[in-house]
């Protein structure tokens, strides 16, 4: 008879001396025990057990089923039991499924055939059906070991890691855009991160390192950016973008400072929500307000927890925190930087040679222009309140409140010091802006005719120690800062520093609308900036950017009624304080010269266009020889050292701290030995260690954490492989979760994982080699009678693929599946009626699901309805919803309607005579079997059908096939996994 258990204690709840006191107690009790002792001495060991249990839940108030929960308890060794059939054996797995099967005078199915097992166990491991080649030499292979090489063969293909990424990118709640409500702006680089994991798991890299990588991928490198960079080094910062995958939409946030703490916060806690649910399958978010009400877990704990990650996402320093969209930084070895910059030099001197050269031949040649506005702050008697005004021309009412002072540094303010203007932000709410008192004309009459307005940008701050400016915006055709009367005017030229400008029409109000952006240069100091709107049609006006007095590609059309007259100022928003000199607006004209009459005016224009056509020319080109910085990486490292006090919130409320709290792990996992402790780092990194502390604490080997995990991740396999994992809630494995369906299976499959050195693909071989996987799918009315939902597993259960399988699938089968891994993502777009589709002709269109652009508010309108997740947090575990759309979409949708055309396409040319042959390929092809005799009668008559109604069609064999081919693809034979 075995040992009675011990009931789990969780010492952090203890102080140390009375904890050692108890463990020592019990141990002493049952070391001293002599071995002739029966079974009744031996089980007085559980009464002074469960007296140390009651000692502890009175001193921590926990409940025992809390502390004794069977996922917070450290690894133990299951021996595989004993069963009835030993001959079905085929892995350890085996043996307690049918244990438990035994129980009920029940047995697992006759193993599945090997066209079906090979489908299996291809679409399982790597997403992708076989082909007819590799269905043929399996199901021909007699040899006893033809099924492992099959595995083996699996694991090492590269779609291994792109079908068992992508599943891991869901649970870690990975996308490629911001979220966080309708901003959801791009993360240009978090492409990186998913083919980190890509790669990852191809090499099948310890979960364990992984996961260590994943929290302090940068503490464990030691980086500092005056560091060596080596490609280990990169790896490892790569990694930390798992700590990125929050919504963060704090780079859009300009609400009032409330709620920017709630923005900057939402990070954190969101941060903290999926390490939590990704790694220890723990539903923690409750603790943020008061203690669990489900969980054994604290107040306190959460805001321990918390602390960990709070140097890295200060939300409550402002001055400290960085948006996502700024926290980037290039990580490449000093070789690749140096070449890069000296590349770079050289094109930006030979711009700045042909930038030169047009402007001295401009100076000398230009057309004359008619100076309508200028001042270069050169006049120390003059006030700017002469020309300049803090409402627009004509209106009545200040741009804001407060409007912006004049010849004053009180800000909102604008002042001339030293010959130039300064723009003074306070920092304050809302829009204002400083324009000419003088209303301009913006829509020259005649065809070819054009105005232009230019300014210096001599400095993007006031002072040396302000913030840079993230834009510098200005204005054209200002005339009413309520915005009444007719659309039209307050045209906001908003500056990039990044490249490029947007423009804003009917700007600021709820009316206001993007027109788009123009431009590729960022706006530097040291340059010229601007714009020239040209007449290039009947009531159509061309607006281009100027830079250095040249415009640049990329221009919108405006029209007159959008340009009415109006006065030029500069913006006032967001801390945006910069300098600015010599202001100049000026309007060409295409007639004679209206000054001296010579008519030179219209040869001079057009010798004029062509040679800043020429340089424009000449610029692209050198502007194509130009690369991205290398390294640019999108990772996290603390942004604050030394960390600042932490405290809990009360109730979880922002304006109410309360005690101070020091990192720490949940004390239900925390034994004697395995504590939370800081790590020592080299002096010359910048970071405080705790993320590097709490990867430690996870996977110290033989720790509670460190079992939980194992857990949590071996059930998540279990369910990629059954379609219900053995706890059906992979994301709570705590006491509101389900309990598990097969309790000592799941501990062994924990304890051989951690065996075998954290092997990811060693779980995969246990599972897919068991006789348990390859059984069959035949439904056996005496099991449905007992176990009506197959949870002891007498069948394998029938799935339907997931949303990415079932698109890869069909392009592969089409022989139209792009290979092609890594990199940038491939964009989707909204068409007109909503759809989200990826145009059929955008590089890399046909490359597999994992690459395809992953945006929150924009997910594959196909993939989305077989149901792919909009990824809001996390997703451990996909919906399964069987609607009638999911048949229109096979039936209606033109990307399935081309597979099909392709997939006919191939079968014509692959088998030349027409005939039952090509339908058997058909489905060979889809299906990975020949047709049976009724698929096959139905097949050939819906093919004669067709080809009636394509009769008087020279493609109406092409067209029947097509219909053919889309009709197997809707089918439930190519939709499920038998």
């Amino acid at each position: 008879m075995p040992e009675p258990s011990l009931p789990v204690i969780g010492p952090k709840y203890l102080d140390l001396e009375l904890q050692a006191r108890i463990s020592s107690t019990i141990t002493m009790s049952s070391s001293t025990m002599p071995p002739t002792a029966g079974l009744f001495e031996r089980t007085m060991i559980r009464p002074l057990a469960v007296a140390c249990l009651i000692l502890l839940t009175a001193h921590t108030g926990l409940s025992a089923e809390g502390v004794d929960h069977w996922a917070f308890r450290p690894a133990t060794r299951v021996q595989p039991p004993s069963v009835r059939q030993p001959d079905r054996v085929q892995t350890p797995i085996d043996n307690f499924v049918l244990s438990r099967l035994d129980e009920q005078q029940m047995s697992i199915n006759e193993p599945a055939d090997r066209f079906r097992l090979i489908r299996r166990l291809s679409l399982g491991l790597t997403g992708l059906p076989p082909t007819p080649e590799e269905t043929a030499s399996f199901v021909a292979d007699h040899l006893p070991d033809a099924t492992t090489r099959l595995v083996e063969r699996l694991l090492a293909s590269p779609a291994y890691g792109e079908r068992w990424g992508k599943i891991w990118l869901d649970a870690a709640g990975y996308a490629d855009s911001n979220g966080y409500f309708a901003a959801d702006s791009d993360r240009p680089v978090a492409h990186k991160y998913r083919d980190y994991v890509i790669r990852a798991f191809n090499s099948d890299k310890p979960y364990d390192q992984f996961v260590r990588e994943q929290l302090a991928g940068d503490e464990l490198a030691s980086y500092s950016p005056d560091s060596p960079v080596v490609p280990e080094t990169i790896e490892l910062l790569t990694a930390t973008h798992f700590l990125r995958n929050s919504q963060d939409g704090t780079s859009e946030s300009d609400g009032n400072d409330d709620e920017v703490t709630v923005d900057r916060a939402t990070v954190l806690e969101g941060t903290l929500q999926i390490t939590m649910n990704t790694l220890l399958g723990i539903t923690i978010q409750c603790a943020r307000c008061h203690e669990h009400k489900f969980e054994p877990i604290e107040h306190e704990e959460y805001y321990q927890l918390q602390s960990v990650f709070y140097p890295a996402f200060p939300f409550a320093h402002r001055e400290k925190w960085v948006g996502p969209q700024s926290r980037v930084s290039h990580v490449a070895s000093s070789e690749r930087i140096a070449a890069w910059e000296s590349k770079d030099q050289r094109l930006d001197s030979e711009t700045a040679e042909l930038r030169r050269e047009f402007v001295v031949w401009a100076t000398e040649n230009s057309p004359p222009g008619i100076i309508r506005f200028q001042d270069d702050f050169d006049d120390s008697q003059a006030r700017l309140a002469a020309k300049w005004s803090s409402t627009a021309p004509g209106d009545d009412q200040p741009a804001g409140k407060p409007a912006v002072n004049l010849d004053s540094d009180v800000a909102p303010g604008a002042q001339v010091r030293e010959g130039k203007l300064e723009i003074l932000e306070s920092g304050g709410q809302g829009n204002r802006w400083l324009s000419t008192r003088a209303a301009l004309d913006w829509t020259p009459s005649k065809k070819g005719e054009w105005v232009q307005v230019t300014f210096d940008l001599v400095s993007d701050r006031v002072m040396p120690d302000t913030a840079v400016a993230d834009r510098i915006g200005y204005y054209v055709a200002l005339r009413d800062f309520d915005d009444s009367g007719p659309a039209g005017g307050n045209i906001l030229i908003d500056g990039n520093p990044k490249g490029g400008a947007e423009v804003e029409l009917d700007y600021p109000g709820d009316d206001a609308k993007s027109e788009g952006k123009i431009g590729k240069s960022g706006y530097q100091p040291g340059h010229n900036y601007g714009i020239c709107i040209t007449h290039i049609d009947d009531n159509k006006f061309r607006v281009e950017q100027l830079v250095d007095w040249v415009p640049e590609e990329g221009a919108i059309t405006l029209t007159a009624e959008e340009l009415p007259d109006g006065g030029f100022g500069f913006e006032y928003c967001c801390d945006r304080s910069f300098i600015v000199d010599n202001v100049t607006v000026q309007s060409f004209t295409t007639g004679e010269d209206p000054q001296d009459g010579s008519g030179t005016g219209v040869a001079l224009s057009e010798a004029y266009r062509e040679r800043r056509q020429a340089l424009a020319d000449a610029l692209e080109k050198k502007a194509a020889q130009r690369t991205e910085k290398p390294g640019k990486l999108a990772w996290v490292t603390d942004l604050i050292n030394p960390v600042p006090d932490v405290h809990l919130l009360k109730r979880g409320l922002y304006a109410t701290p309360g005690k101070k709290v020091e990192p720490a792990g949940l004390g239900i996992l925390t034994d004697l030995g395995t504590e939370f402790q800081l790590p020592v780092l080299p002096p010359r990194v910048a970071s405080s260690g705790r993320r590097l502390a709490l990867a430690n604490w996870l996977t110290r080997p033989g720790s509670r954490p460190a079992a939980l995990m194992t857990r949590v991740m071996v059930n998540r396999i279990w369910q990629q492989h059954f379609g219900t994992g053995l706890v059906t809630t992979p994301d709570n494995l705590g006491q509101s979760g389900a309990p598990p369906s097969h309790p000592q299976l799941l501990e062994y499959l924990a304890a051989r994982f951690i065996d075998s050195g954290w092997s990811i693909k060693e779980v995969h071989r246990l599972i897919v080699q068991s006789a348990v996987y390859q059984q069959s799918s035949v439904h056996r009315q005496e099991g449905f009678q007992v176990d009506p939902e197959n949870r002891l597993l007498w069948r394998y259960p029938l799935r339907r693929l997931d949303a990415e399988a079932i698109r890869d699938s069909m392009l592969s089968v089409a022989g139209e599946l792009d290979g092609q891994m890594f990199g940038r993502y491939v964009p989707t777009v909204r068409e007109e009626d909503g759809n989200v589709v990826v145009e059929e002709s955008c590089q890399g269109a046909r490359r597999r699901g994992i690459y395809l652009q992953q945006r929150r508010t924009q997910i594959n309108s196909m993939l989305a309805l077989f149901d792919a997740p909009s990824m809001m947090n996390t997703c451990g575990q996909r919906s399964k919803s069987t609607v009638p759309l999911q048949s229109l979409v096979m039936l209606n949708s033109s990307f399935v309607q081309n597979r099909s055309a392709s997939l006919a396409r191939r079968v014509i040319s692959e088998v030349p005579e027409a005939g039952i042959s090509r339908t058997e390929w058909a489905f060979q092809l889809v299906f990975g079997r020949d047709p049976e005799p009724v698929e096959r009668e139905a097949a050939v008559g819906f093919l004669e059908k067709q080809r009636g109604i394509y009769n008087n069609d020279n493609e109406a064999e092409q067209k029947a096939m097509t219909d053919l081919c889309q009709m197997l693809f809707a089918s439930n034979a190519f939709l499920y996994v038998e």
